[in-house]
């Protein structure tokens, strides 16, 4: 009879292997910088047709199609550039407890994003909203052992800090400035590891040829 099957490690591998391509940052980076773009596009727009047609539904349609097409690519790309090459591996589906505590962050940090965006406290939104986005990172890639998510982490502590002491940008139009200065940093970092895993994990036919 074999050795027990260490089953934790096992789920650690699959965390492990779903991050390994960079795909996972380009992701969360485009689900923060495509609305962020959108808000701030919309904020610039002057008086008119326009706006009112954005107004009527026409920003919540967009938010729906970014929201919609970035999972979509994002599984199309795992099955044409990670799968081919390192092969499929299925993530457990999230336990109770975990939707139970990813909803009570979002609670909080929804809270947290109300009360930061009132006249007395919109100067911090930018920095707490910056800890909260490091803590998250960070937690993430202790959790699964990656120290290049880790070192990520630090990313939103340099662009609050940037926006906090050289600029007057505070607010909502901070936080929003913030996370897409966040997430086009993350599309750039994961498709560099993008390229290197492609250049490590050739496909097969890439092999023999």
């Amino acid at each position: 009879m074999g050795p027990p099957v260490n089953v934790d490690a096992v789920a650690l591998r699959a965390s492990q292997y779903w991050m390994e391509d960079g795909l996972v940052e380009i992701m969360l980076g485009l689900i923060m910088a495509g609305p962020s773009c959108l808000f701030l596009a919309v904020g610039a727009i002057p008086r008119g047709p326009l706006l009112d047609v954005m107004s009527l539904g026409g920003v919540q349609a967009l938010f729906l199609a970014i929201g919609l097409s970035i999972p979509w690519g994002f599984k199309k790309l795992k099955q044409r550039i990670a799968f081919p090459r390192r092969g499929y591996v299925a993530l457990s589906r999230p336990t109770k407890m975990f939707r139970i505590f990813m909803f009570a962050i979002f609670a909080i940090f929804a809270a947290l994003f109300r009360l930061l965006a009132s006249r007395d406290w919109s100067r911090m939104a930018v920095p707490v909203t910056a800890l909260v986005f490091a803590l998250a990172l960070i937690l993430l890639g202790l959790q699964v052992r990656l120290p290049r998510m880790v070192w990520e982490g630090l990313l939103p502590l340099g662009f609050g800090a940037l926006l906090y002491f050289f600029t007057a940008v505070k607010g909502s139009k901070g936080v929003v400035t913030l996370m897409v200065m966040i997430g086009a940093s993350l599309v750039i970092l994961g498709a560099l590891q993008l390229r290197s895993f492609r250049q490590a994990n050739p496909r097969p036919e890439e092999t023999e040829a």
